[in-house]
């Protein structure tokens, strides 16, 4: 979701990591564009789910990226390694043709979505190459490389003619050859480098992008090669996701697990004492000319909890029970919510209105978008109809917020807020202007 620049840097790996500045944690710091922060208590105004600030630097499609919902096949399926996957090397941008380019930030102010035009590099003479997009909510990709392979090219006195592509499995059946080592373009293999939380050198694990120019029924290969984390689930058989517009549009097909050849591995490449390790995997795509949406886990945007939330505002029974309030305001400006749930109390009835509170709070953890749809299974709950609901709206106030970052989630950090520090680490810090969403609700819990 970065914006593309059109220079290379000389070193392998400040070109996997770009080297980025962090916000000044002085407590007595001035944080840029940290607008004053309204009474907690004020319901949202008119127009409040329409906003989404980001870092002014960003470059930002105009398009809004929309999915629809759809239960995917239940248990999911997974890879089983076969002993006999690829491991490719990391390739420099020279050893192929870089595709897109993202550019390094220091915060300085926010400002509303939509405001860039598109941009996009590649080669307009190779219709066949995929055409990355990712300067979208939630979008994170850094880099695209295509491939070029090497290939040894053998003759043999029989006349006959074979290639050989290096470190891929092949029998020559010839009995006295000769060779030559010729570089060759592999039109369906693409290195991908991601981009590291903003203002962190660290933090690389979420990916959201999207492809089009795609062509069906060929065998593609994409291999991110920037992961820091020694463990991995697609060790253990972890399938990336997969979205097609078409299939979505005619068949109400949504997001499904593809992939096949997978592997997470350490590759060639280290810094400071710091291996990298890359994931591999292969795949089809269903149709030709189709969009298509690659994500580590299912996205759940800071645009989709605000629908969500106006539709409970909407709803004329929830509505009765619950009240939505803004916590506070994140560095970049958007609002942190907070709902509150309980059951008014019954005129007459003689019974104590004095309920125990319960905190629920999501999504401190951008990356961790299984966080946001276990919530709204929970608000779906403690919402509904059922005799269950009704008792723990009796019997419970829940205050709950359902999104911790929201400038995190927006420009999909996958660990950090925009200090380019991790939230979770900060409910002992002072420093209300840096981490408001957690000053404030830390002080909704009494001491």
């Amino acid at each position: 979701m970065r914006g593309f620049f059109h220079f290379l840097t000389d070193s392998v790996c400040a070109d996997i990591f770009p080297r980025a500045k962090q916000l000044p944690l002085d407590p007595e710091a001035v944080v840029p564009h940290l607008q004053k922060l309204q009474n907690p208590c004020d319901s949202p105004p008119v127009g409040q789910f329409s906003q989404l600030y980001w870092p002014s630097q960003c470059e930002v499609t105009r398009d809004r990226i929309e999915h629809i919902d759809w239960i995917p096949s239940s248990p999911e399926p997974l890879y089983t390694p076969k002993g006999l996957e690829m491991t490719p090397s990391y390739q420099p941008p020279d050893k192929g043709t870089v595709i897109c380019l993202g550019e390094e930030y220091c915060f300085m102010y926010s400002q509303m979505r939509g405001l860039c035009p598109v941009k996009q590099i590649f080669h307009q003479e190779v219709d066949s190459t995929l055409i990355f997009e990712a300067r979208f909510e939630s979008g994170n990709l850094q880099k695209v490389v295509k491939v070029i392979c090497t290939r040894l090219t053998v003759g043999c006195f029989r006349g006959s003619l074979h290639c050989l592509i290096l470190n891929r499995a092949a029998v020559l059946s010839s009995i006295t050859t000769v060779g030559l080592l010729l570089p060759s373009r592999n039109e369906f293999e693409y290195q991908l480098t991601l981009r590291t939380d903003l203002y962190t050198s660290r933090h690389v694990q979420w990916f959201y992008f999207q492809v089009s120019n795609t062509q069906a029924g060929m065998s593609y290969r994409f291999t991110t090669v920037n992961f820091t984390k020694h463990k991995s689930l697609y060790r253990h058989g972890l399938r990336a996701l997969l979205y097609s517009e078409v299939d979505a549009k005619k068949h109400n097909i949504g997001w499904r697990r593809i992939g096949n050849e997978i592997k997470y591995y350490k590759n060639n490449v280290s810094e400071g004492g710091r291996q990298y390790f890359s994931l591999t995997w292969t795949f089809q795509f269903p149709h030709d000319r189709d969009t298509c949406y690659f994500a580590h886990c299912y996205p759940y945007t800071y645009s989709k909890l605000r629908e969500y939330l106006v539709a409970i505002s909407k709803d004329p029974m929830k509505s009765k029970f619950s009240k939505i309030h803004i916590l506070c305001h994140s560095l970049a400006g958007n609002i942190v919510h907070v709902l509150t749930i309980t059951n008014p109390p019954e005129s007459g009835s003689g019974k104590d209105t004095k309920r125990k509170a319960v905190i629920l709070t999501a999504r401190v953890h951008p990356g961790e978008t299984n966080s946001s749809w276990l919530m709204k299974g929970i608000l779906d709950y403690i919402l509904g109809n059922s005799g269950k609901a009704h008792q723990l709206r009796d019997t419970f106030v829940f205050k709950v917020v359902p999104m911790l970052n929201p400038d995190g989630v927006i420009v999909e950090n996958h660990r950090c807020s925009l200090t380019g520090h991790d939230l979770n680490r900060k409910y002992q810090s002072t420093v209300k202007k840096c981490y408001p969403s957690i000053w404030y609700t830390r002080n909704m819990i009494p001491p």
